[in-house]
């Protein structure tokens, strides 16, 4: 059996990321272990090619279970598969979300997790191209920059939200979040910049980095309570590999609570009924799934052909207060220069059709990952649970409501021939069209949570809570979700676990 220091499982924007980190100490030997392969499809390096991925081989093909709160409908729940995770096929936005998030997690007792004390972590990422500004990072190893040039539909709805009284912010992680402008972006020439660019190609120089691709890790093994290695199938093959130091789980926020369940920890009950050894009885892997819900969306069929896509198809983006008594945005619409609805609505749309997608970012809705069966080749269940929150459904309302507004607003009259939906609806039938139109954002977080709590799974240095040598980085670890894409916390959080790992406690 082959015996490394560490073993990263997930080589996606926090796996990368730690395996890259840890090799820079040349005494350290490191393996990734991924479960996909390679980043070298052509669609993967043409950012407005990002729907075509959500599908097919580069995908795990998850489906949600029938979620009950939006007429048992289910839905893609999209995960990436190869080299780069999730930043290898999204929509290469970079957003931080907004401070108050992360004060939240410090202020539920995961210290060193505050917004100043990851600022920093931030800025070392950070290849700002913008304008100079002490929030923003220069010279880290992911290029991130405002569009270039920005497409005629993305600059009709930044104007379309000055009309209607919306703040235009030059850079949306700057100083101020609440407001609409573009999406600060991870491209680079018109070619996706992803964190497998940044980090994981220029580590695979190192002679103390291994990568194994389509190792499809199967469980961890332990020594009572101690991660000693992890086995996984490839070619048909299982391998067992030992880690003398630690396992580093980075398979998100779907594939870390699977991977803690298969191999024997998570909620003793559960476990047993599947016939799988119990190493911990940890009753909260798997549970608090959180992920922000959008609806496709409010509609318009254009007066001509729609215009070629650049950046990503999605270039504008707002932060928005459902509500005068909420303390920080809670939706974050954005504009689909694409046809872009739920199956249940989908012909409601015309082929030049462009959406104003309303979202909520702050959801109050909870899901869980389970598994389904114990045969690791078996997806998990996973119940996304959208919409279980009353809050949630009246966030959506007022988002419609305002992106209708916009979308009616006079800059978009070179553009707009008509309304495709949902149409001036009452409070019944537009909570009916939420239901019908709720879909991911593509941002799943939570289902190994952070925290000193009983259904905490790791602790505020992301070790898994009752075995030693086991730690979890990515998504899955948020306790509550960011106000905003997930990629760049996920990366900050690959960042701060590698800073962890090597220099121990930062607090």
């Amino acid at each position: 059996m082959e015996t490394y220091d560490y073993v990263v499982v997930g080589g996606g924007s926090a796996g990368c990321v730690v395996a890259a980190r840890l090799t820079e100490d040349p005494g350290a030997r490191v393996l990734l272990l991924e479960a996909g392969g390679a980043d070298d499809h052509p669609d993967v390096a043409d950012p407005t090619k990002w729907p075509t991925l959500l599908h097919g081989p580069l995908d795990w093909g998850y489906m949600t279970a029938p979620m009950r709160h939006a007429n048992n409908r289910v839905d893609h729940c999209p995960r990436a598969k190869m080299i780069g995770g999730c930043h290898s096929h999204n929509a290469s936005a970079w957003v931080r979300g907004h401070r108050a998030d992360y004060d939240h997690w410090a202020y539920e007792g995961n210290a060193g997790w505050d917004w100043a004390s990851v600022l920093g972590l931030f800025k070392r990422i950070e290849n700002w191209q913008g304008p100079a500004s002490e929030l923003r990072g220069v010279g880290g190893p992911m290029y991130v920059a405002p569009p270039a040039a920005v497409g005629p539909l993305a600059a009709a709805c930044v104007e379309a939200g000055r009309e209607v009284g919306l703040t235009v912010i030059e850079d949306l992680n700057g100083p101020c979040m609440e407001g609409i402008g573009y999406f600060n972006l991870t491209i680079k020439e018109g070619r996706r910049f992803s964190v497998a660019t940044a980090y994981l190609r220029p580590a695979m120089c190192r002679p103390n980095l291994t990568v194994v691709m389509h190792a499809d890790v199967h469980r961890l093994t332990f020594d009572a309570f101690t991660c000693t290695g992890a086995e996984y199938l490839s070619d048909g093959a299982m391998t067992r590999v030992g880690a003398s130091r630690e396992v580093i789980v980075c398979a998100g926020a779907i594939g870390s609570p699977r991977l803690l369940l298969l191999s024997g920890v998570g909620p003793a009950a559960d476990l047993r009924r599947l016939g799988l050894p119990l190493v911990v009885d940890l009753p909260g892997v798997g549970l608090n799934l959180q992920d922000h819900t959008l609806v496709g969306g409010v509609a318009y069929e254009a007066r001509g052909d729609l215009p070629a896509l650049v950046n990503n198809g999605a270039e504008t983006t707002w932060w928005w207060k459902s509500s005068a008594s909420r303390v920080v945005p809670d939706c974050q619409p954005v504009l689909i220069e694409f046809p872009f609805a739920t199956p249940e609505l989908a012909d409601r749309l015309t082929a030049n059709s462009y959406v104003l997608a309303p979202s909520v970012v702050r959801t109050a809705s909870r899901g869980s990952v389970t598994l389904a069966s114990a045969d690791p080749a078996a997806h998990p269940r996973i119940d996304i649970n959208y919409l279980e929150a009353k809050a949630d459904v009246d966030a959506l309302v007022a988002a419609i409501e305002l992106c209708r507004e916009v979308g009616a607003a006079k800059a978009f009259d070179p553009f707009r021939k008509r309304e495709l939906m949902p149409g001036k609806l009452g409070r019944a039938a537009m909570e009916e069209f939420v239901r019908n139109g709720a879909t991911t954002y593509f941002h799943p977080a939570g289902s190994c949570k952070m925290g000193p709590d009983a259904l905490a799974v790791v602790d505020p240095t992301l070790r898994v809570h009752g075995v030693q040598r086991l730690r979890v980085a990515d998504a899955s670890i948020m306790p509550t979700i960011t106000s905003g894409n997930t990629n760049a916390p996920s990366i900050m959080i690959g960042e701060r676990a590698a800073a962890l790992i090597t220099c121990g406690d930062l607090t």
